[in-house]
Parts: structure tokens; C-alpha cells; sequence
């Protein structure tokens, strides 16, 4: 298991994974006054998507401090036992993964990529997602003004993530914007099927119906071939029809790869690289990089 893809979660969480409290004789049941629950809890439910730590988590999550809302609780010495050693236990856990993570050859290496991509099943499924990645970020990195190159660096276990280097940081960002644009126009479709839906509901001639229906397509055209010139333009030196095509086929290809659950994400830790990207738990709030196109 390589812990480089939950980095960025642990070293933004572990210093908030603490259980603080105070022993007070006041109280002969409950001696021990637990502050920070708040804090604690929402730092837990952060970190619980990460391998290997169900257990500790799972015992934090029965115990009384996710029973309650509060800040502060009084707990028995039993109670204060099990979480002090819980929460020790996570700690470690995760600087250990800390550790592992920046010894790897990979660890925020400016010029690669990791790609999750959910379970494949077969090797058919497996040939179709390399296509796609071949469409998405291969074809349109090895431009002369980019100068990228795929390689496979390395694989890893659970849902597949791929390490690749692209060559160049020029290629990272021109990926960058591409899964940008994906997002922006999964958003973009996303709103025109709604909009559809609703115009069902209207009762309305076939014909005004298909006038609707076909002028959605036509925004929808105009949004994507105005996101691969904006592409064009920031990261090459021309902007010619074949480039423009080569774009917008990588951005519909990586919209469909999102769809399916694909993630795809720079080891990069400058923050410049990283807020290219899109926050794939935050896709309905994306907003295109470029003006939007008026409907006339």
C-alpha cells in the first residue's frame, strides 16, 4: 500500500488528533473532563477514509464522545482509558504512514500524476481505461510546445491508482486544465438534463420540445470548443482546428472517465499545481476558468 494518495489528509489532520483533558477529584464517577470533543470528532470522520485504521476508528465511534454534540463531556477512568489509547494508537498509525509516504521515490514529485481509477474486473475493462487515458492526458501532452511523455511509474492495490510521470510541470497544468474543462462540462450537462427534464413536464409540442432540446447542444458545443481554445491558448502556441479537436476530445474522454469514478491528481504539493485541479467532492460547485458563453 503506498500512502502518498492520503498525504495531504494526514498532514492536515494530525495535528488536530489529539484528546485533551483534565482529572478532576470534584467528581468520584467521573473524574476525567474531556475538552476539544468538537474538534476531535470532525478530525476523526476526516481521516476515516484511510487504510488500516477501522479499527481505531470504529472504537472512537462507538465510545460516548460521538454521543453526544458537545465540546465537553466527563467521562469514567474507563471510558478516558479507551479513547487516551485509541487515539495514541491512531497517532501513531498515521505518522507512521507519514513516514512511508516521503521515503517513496514518488513523494511530491513535480512532473507525476496518480489516477484512481474504481475496481476494472477484466482485462477488457482494464484496455478501455488505457485507451481513455491515452485520449485524455497522452495525446495532448506530446505536443512540441508541451513536451511531455507518459510513463508508468508505478501501480497500487484497492481501486487501481496509477503512478505516470507526464515529463514536463507544462504538462501536469495542461492536465490540469483539461480535468478543469471535464468538470466544468459534466456540471454544464448535468444542469441541461435537468433543464430537459423540466420542459418534459410542460407539456410542449414536439417541436418546441426538439427546439429546446437542440439548443441546449448548441451551448453545450459552444461551452466545449470555447474551454479547449481557452486551453489552447494558455498552453500552447497555436490554436489550430486539429489542436482544438485533439482538446475536446481529452476533455469529453476525461468528463466520461469522472463519470466513472476516475480521479485524476498531481503529487505535486505546490499549492499553484494543486488548486489547478479540480476538488472532485465538489464538482456541482466548479465554475469554468473562462468568461461564460452568453446564450445568444
Amino acid at each position: 500500500m503506498n500512502f502518498i494518495e492520503y498525504h495531504t489528509l494526514i498532514q492536515n489532520n494530525l495535528p488536530f488528533l489529539r484528546f485533551n483533558y483534565t482529572y478532576d477529584r470534584s467528581n468520584e464517577e467521573k473524574r476525567y473532563l474531556a475538552k476539544g470533543l468538537d474538534i476531535l470528532r470532525k478530525t476523526i470522520n476526516n481521516l476515516e477514509e484511510i487504510p488500516y485504521i477501522s479499527n481505531n476508528v470504529a472504537i472512537l465511534k462507538e465510545s460516548s464522545i460521538f454521543k453526544t454534540t458537545s465540546s465537553e463531556l466527563r467521562l469514567t477512568s474507563d471510558e478516558q482509558e479507551v479513547i487516551n489509547a485509541a487515539v495514541n494508537t491512531l497517532r501513531i498509525k498515521l505518522q507512521t504512514f507519514l513516514e512511508i509516504a516521503e521515503s517513496s521515490k514518488l513523494y511530491a514529485s513535480k512532473e507525476t500524476l496518480y489516477i484512481r481509477i474504481p475496481e476494472i474486473g477484466s482485462f477488457d475493462n482494464l484496455a478501455k481505461y488505457a485507451n481513455d487515458l491515452k485520449k485524455a492526458i497522452e495525446l495532448p501532452i506530446t505536443d512540441p510546445a508541451i513536451d511531455g511523455k507518459v510513463e508508468i511509474l508505478s501501480a497500487d492495490e484497492g481501486s487501481i491508482i496509477f503512478f505516470i510521470s507526464v515529463g514536463t510541470i507544462a504538462a501536469v497544468k495542461l492536465v490540469a486544465g483539461i480535468c478543469w474543462a471535464a468538470a466544468v462540462i459534466k456540471k454544464k450537462r448535468a444542469e441541461a438534463n435537468i433543464f430537459e427534464q423540466h420542459t418534459k413536464t410542460l407539456e410542449l409540442k414536439n417541436e418546441m420540445m426538439n427546439t429546446f432540446v437542440e439548443a441546449q447542444k448548441a451551448q453545450l458545443n459552444n461551452i466545449l470548443d470555447a474551454e479547449a481554445r481557452a486551453i489552447a491558448d494558455k498552453n500552447y502556441n497555436h490554436n489550430d482546428p486539429e489542436t482544438i479537436e485533439r482538446l475536446k476530445l481529452s476533455i469529453n474522454t476525461v468528463n466520461e472517465l469522472i463519470d466513472k469514478g476516475v480521479k485524476i491528481l498531481p503529487l505535486n504539493k505546490e499549492e499553484d499545481v494543486q488548486k489547478q485541479f479540480p476538488d472532485y467532492s465538489k464538482l456541482d460547485l466548479i465554475e469554468s476558468s473562462i468568461k461564460q458563453i452568453s446564450n445568444s
